[in-house]
This record gives structure tokens, C-alpha cells and sequence, in this order.
């Protein structure tokens, strides 16, 4: 009955939250100039599909990992352009360009249980939480974005945040051994 609409309606709702969050990351990761074939024309355009196998907590933090280490190993085909037909066409036979980032995002989330903080909540810890802080880091300790919920105070929030910038660092470090950079 109606419990399950509630459910649907709030996943329906954190996939939302979800895919706003990244576009918001991203916006600015890549540079769109180098995804321009023609200009005027002809532009790659990136999607990010992701599909969650097992949902135990803090998806948003592998969404984003997950996310940056496909943009971080990601190259665009080469091109050839046919001004008779005018069209454009993959070169299977040309070297593709390496996309380049202008910077690595992370996220790193902290759940509040009585003024004390957690970090990679399960799903069980997110759903007695009293709120939560995630803080979107990049490779250089830059911190790009940070969310919270619940009734948290501003202490709180930004004792976090050197936390977060630590972690982030570990996440980076691991990511750039496992893409090759």
C-alpha cells in the first residue's frame, strides 16, 4: 500500500538530490572546450549513468569516486571530418585525447550521532542519524562544496571539514595509483 509509494517517493527523491549534486560537482571538473569537434558544430557531450547493485550506505561518496575515476581515465575519440558530407566520424584508426580535468573531486561523509561524527555511514547509521556532513574535497585539499542535514551546529560542521580534507587526501592518493597518474 501507501508504505510502498512512501519508499518509491523517497528514493525517487535521493536520486534527485543525487544527480543535482553531480551535476553541480562536475560543472566545473571539465573544461568544455576540449569536448568541441567543430565549433559551432559538433561537441561531445559526457553522461554519467550509474546503476547502485547494493544500496548499505553512503552511495553518494562511491557515486562520486566511482564517477571521478571514469572521468580521470577517459579519452575522447579521434575525429575526421568530411567537409563533401559534412559530416563527422569516429577514426577508429587515430589517437584519441586524454580529457583533462582541472581538478579530482572526492566526497567524504560523516554521520552525527549525539555531537559525534562517523564516517562511510551503513545505511542502518543513516537512517537513525541525527544529520549529516558531506564535504566534496579535490587532489589539492581545495574544498569544492559541502552539505549537511538535520539541525547541526556551525562547529560542528567545520570541525569536519580538516577531517574531510584528510580523508580526502587517502581517496585521491588511491585513485590516482589505480587510474595510472
Amino acid at each position: 500500500g501507501s508504505g510502498i509509494h512512501a519508499e518509491y517517493g523517497k528514493q525517487w527523491y535521493q536520486r534527485r538530490v543525487r544527480a543535482c549534486r553531480l551535476a553541480a560537482v562536475l560543472s566545473k571538473v571539465v573544461d568544455r572546450t576540449q569536448l568541441c569537434v567543430r565549433p559551432g558544430k559538433t561537441a561531445w557531450c559526457l553522461y554519467v549513468d550509474a546503476v547502485c547493485l547494493n544500496d548499505d550506505g553512503n552511495v553518494w561518496d562511491a557515486l562520486l569516486l566511482a564517477t571521478s575515476a571514469a572521468l580521470k581515465s577517459a579519452t575522447l575519440p579521434a575525429t575526421q571530418y568530411s567537409a563533401e558530407t559534412d559530416v563527422v566520424a569516429v577514426d577508429r584508426d587515430g589517437e584519441g585525447t586524454k580529457l583533462k580535468l582541472n581538478y579530482l573531486p572526492v566526497s567524504v561523509t560523516l554521520s552525527v550521532f549525539d555531537g559525534t561524527t562517523i564516517p562511510d555511514p551503513t545505511e542502518a547509521e543513516e537512517r537513525i542519524e541525527e544529520g549529516s556532513v558531506t564535504c566534496c574535497v579535490d587532489q589539492k585539499g581545495t574544498v569544492r562544496a559541502v552539505w549537511s542535514s538535520g539541525h547541526l551546529p556551525d562547529e560542528l560542521i567545520s570541525g569536519t571539514l580538516k577531517y574531510a580534507v584528510t580523508r580526502a587526501d587517502i581517496l585521491c592518493s588511491i585513485l590516482q595509483k589505480v587510474t595510472g597518474d
